[in-house]
């Protein structure tokens, strides 16, 4: 058995240098010169500077080796992404993969999480995700961590038990796979929010409030979804979002806070250089608003992505003058 990773951000070579303990593992690449710095450096320069890549890393182009039956491909692509990649996968001939999803977000337009965009192209998928407080450079620096791998494939848990097994990453594990799901895309939102109250100057008073407001919120739409309220305030629920919002190696809250210094939104995202999930998940949760759910710290996060908050003003009528 060989674990694969397909996608060299910087989750995806945290991933593999975390399995790489008692696997080979190979680090698939979006182009052939990505791969070749990769093994030449020993290092992924532009995604995770500075940390040493084990000898049994070996990165390659996408699909240029063979997965088994028994391999497990790990996928940490955007969100956006992942329909793509399934249909690479299933013209690869990969009918049915293990498939451990670390992609946070959800399909815009329909409002599917991954995994059902992932059963609809590749039935047959054996899937899995994995989900949960997780700071990739604190876990490559070889700090401990506790995440959720949710399936509703006992048998899978099973396997992945044994074959992800290592002395940093440790698992819980759970059937809700929708809910593990939800949590993980709408605790960016959360996460710009704070990020945005750093921009402004304001500190733990502000920190407090929003993030008890935006639990509130995070409860009901998971709560609209049918998600177990277990799996809300669990490690891949609220202990996600306390997390992703209190690093300032989070990509949301630094994003919010870029645009409450003044920078537009496209210069911010480029300032992170990697995908901010949270961004596209705010536009896909006022959705809901269409549907009476009250959200106003959320609307205000899409008010200030479009540009159409007085930051400042509006940020605090929503902690101070509304009932949290």
């Amino acid at each position: 058995m060989k674990v694969y990773v397909l996608g060299a951000g910087n989750w995806g070579t945290t991933l593999a240098m975390v399995f790489a303990e008692k696997n080979q593992v190979t680090l698939w690449t979006n182009t052939a010169d990505e791969a070749e710095q990769i093994n030449k450096d020993r290092e992924n320069k532009q995604f995770l500077p500075g940390f040493q890549l084990p000898e049994n890393i070996c990165a390659e182009r996408k699909y240029t080796s063979r997965l088994n039956c028994d391999d497990v491909l790990i996928v940490s692509v955007p969100s956006r992404k992942v329909s793509e990649i399934c249909t690479e996968l299933k013209e690869q001939g990969y009918t049915q993969p293990i498939y451990v999803n670390v992609a946070k977000g959800v399909e815009h337009k329909s409002l599917k999480t991954v995994h059902e965009i992932v059963k609809n192209i590749i039935p047959n998928v054996k899937f899995a995700n994995l989900s949960g407080p997780t700071i990739a450079r604190e876990i490559a620096d070889g700090l401990p961590a506790k995440a959720v791998l949710a399936s509703d494939d006992i048998e899978l848990l099973f396997y992945l038990q044994t074959a992800l097994t290592n002395s940093r990453l440790f698992f819980e594990f759970s059937t809700d796979v929708k809910g593990i799901e939800l949590a993980a895309s709408l605790k960016g939102l959360i996460a710009i929010a704070i990020g945005i109250a750093d921009g402004l100057g304001y500190k733990t008073n502000i920190y407090g409030l929003l993030m008890t407001k935006g639990l509130s919120e995070f409860y009901k739409l998971m709560k609209f979804f049918n998600v177990n309220p277990k799996t809300v305030y669990g490690i891949a629920g609220m202990g996600d979002l306390i997390t992703t919002c209190l690093s300032e190696n989070s990509r949301n809250r630094r994003f919010g806070k870029l645009l409450a210094q003044g920078m537009d939104v496209e210069s911010a995202l480029n300032e992170v250089g990697m995908e901010v999930e949270g961004v596209s998940m705010a536009k896909t949760v006022m959705k809901l608003t269409k549907l009476n759910i009250s959200l106003p710290l959320i609307s205000f996060v899409v008010d200030t992505i479009n540009g159409e908050s007085d930051i400042r003003n509006d940020l605090l009528d929503v902690l101070l003058k509304r009932s949290v």
